[in-house]
């Protein structure tokens, strides 16, 4: 693993801040060892924190459209897009930026729990503010791993079920080891434990995390652990540090001819990075941090998932033809905060807690405090549940058009398909061909590269 680490750090080079050479003892002209509190304190707005890249994930939940004359060549995307089980993706996969980056990042956390406590300046508890920080954005992190690459929680099996590396060193020479699902878990939930007592209730700005933030954190592990009781607790302990709602209706009314018109790319306020919704904010993407989700397409028939008057398809989307397809192309240029944590996700996480408590007027109604912001006045209506499966069902689909193309609906279907009640397969039809992915499929859990493989000692394939 420490070659693995080496491999990805080389590329680690932030001015003002820690590069790999840092290791051989070599400060690169234009760098320096962090040493005060301001220099550690930079690190976390570095973009190498905050990178979690979810495009191959999102090609598996069918997040977004895949051309048809895309699908013929055979690669990587029409493998996931097609759920082609018979294919070898790892051949395919000869490198992978998502799980480089998401070691690059936690190989900057590390630097900072670890050395925050030495830096020149600053007060304790500065620095305990900061380490807390670092230990949610490390979690973070780790938490998309674990849910990518290896099986969902199962208590039943999650002791044995091989896992990713776990590493806490800030040393390239340290040796990792491959722990199993359950002790990934035990991991974040401490980290977040630990970290807790000292997040302040306001941060300095969305890339450092707050207590929203880590009660946020807790709510959705715990919700994948299946521990509805926590996740509710936790969710509402969220929604008392944050409960704002970003009001899409009215940035549709303000933003109306453009909405509106047929322009494929539209120049209007962008408001991602400060969105009162925010606990914290990440990139979904290397591309997505320069582009957004600009030129992402839906299918045509994609858009009959919103409601009549959904404000986020008006202003995100425009029907146009591509080529010889008649499709729904993304055209907002923002820095979409698709890897970060929101408010909606926690009245999301409370409604489905309530429906599977039982109380479907009490989750209805958390459902429809997000849907007023969401949903033009003269279209909108309350929706109702009376039994699980229709408050599920709606909470599902609300979830969908709230986080398309961020990753949250590939984690929506794998943690469901970890759900007896709910489980099932999926079925579709592109062209003339019929294709379907059960929940047991080999494809929702992501491969481990070539490259990972090769210069990790020890790694066990958990996919294919």
């Amino acid at each position: 693993m420490k070659r693995l680490i080496h491999f990805i750090l080389c590329g680690l080079v932030i001015t003002g801040t820690v590069s790999c050479k840092k290791y051989l003892e070599i400060v690169p002209k234009g760098q320096k060892i962090p040493q005060t509190f301001e220099d550690y304190q930079a690190l976390v707005e570095s973009s190498d924190a905050h990178v979690f890249d979810y495009d191959k994930q999102n090609m598996i939940a069918n997040d977004f459209y895949l051309l048809a004359s895309a699908q013929i060549t055979v690669n990587l995307s029409s493998i996931n897009f097609n759920w082609k089980e018979a294919s070898d993706r790892v051949q395919y996969t000869v490198d992978d930026g998502g799980y480089n980056a998401a070691y690059k990042g936690i190989f900057v956390y590390n630097v900072l729990v670890n050395n925050v406590k030495n830096a020149t300046t600053g007060t304790q508890a500065d620095k305990d503010r900061l380490i807390a920080q670092a230990k949610v954005g490390r979690s973070m992190l780790y938490f998309y791993l674990i849910t990518s690459y290896a099986k969902m929680y199962d208590p039943a099996t999650a002791a044995t079920d091989p896992g990713v590396f776990l590493n806490t060193s800030d040393n390239m020479e340290a040796t990792m080891k491959q722990v199993s699902v359950k002790e990934m878990y035990d991991f974040i939930l401490n980290d977040l434990n630990e970290a807790l007592p000292f997040l302040p209730e306001k941060p300095v700005d969305a890339f450092f995390a707050g207590k929203g933030a880590g009660y946020a954190l807790l709510s959705r592990v715990h919700l994948f652990m299946k521990d509805y009781a926590s996740a509710a607790t936790f969710a509402e302990e969220a929604l008392k540090q944050n409960s704002a709602l970003f009001d899409y209706v009215n940035y549709y009314n303000e933003n109306k001819v453009l909405a509106d018109g047929s322009a494929t790319s539209i120049n209007i306020p962008r408001y991602e990075f400060k969105n009162p919704e925010n606990y914290n904010f990440n990139y979904g993407s290397q591309y997505m941090r320069s582009q957004g989700m600009y030129l992402s397409m839906l299918r045509n028939s994609d858009s009959t998932q919103y409601d009549k008057g959904d404000a986020r398809l008006k202003v995100n989307y425009v029907n146009v033809m591509f080529g010889i397809e008649k499709i729904w192309a993304y055209r907002r240029l923002d820095d979409v905060n698709a890897a970060g944590i929101r408010t909606p996700e926690m009245y999301y996480i409370k409604a489905e807690c309530l429906a599977r408590a039982g109380k479907y007027a009490d989750a209805m109604s958390a459902l429809n405090t997000v849907r007023r912001k969401r949903i033009i006045p003269a279209f909108y209506t309350d929706v109702t549940a009376s039994n699980l499966n229709d408050a599920i069902a709606l909470i599902r689909r609300e979830f969908k058009c709230e986080y398309r193309g961020t990753g949250m609906v590939y984690l929506d279907l794998r943690r469901f398909n970890n759900d007896l009640q709910f489980k099932a397969t999926v079925t579709k039809k592109e062209g003339e061909v019929t294709y379907s992915i059960t929940p047991e499929s080999h494809i929702w859990i992501m491969p481990f590269s070539l490259n990972a493989m090769a210069h990790s000692e020890g790694l066990i394939q958990n996919s294919k």
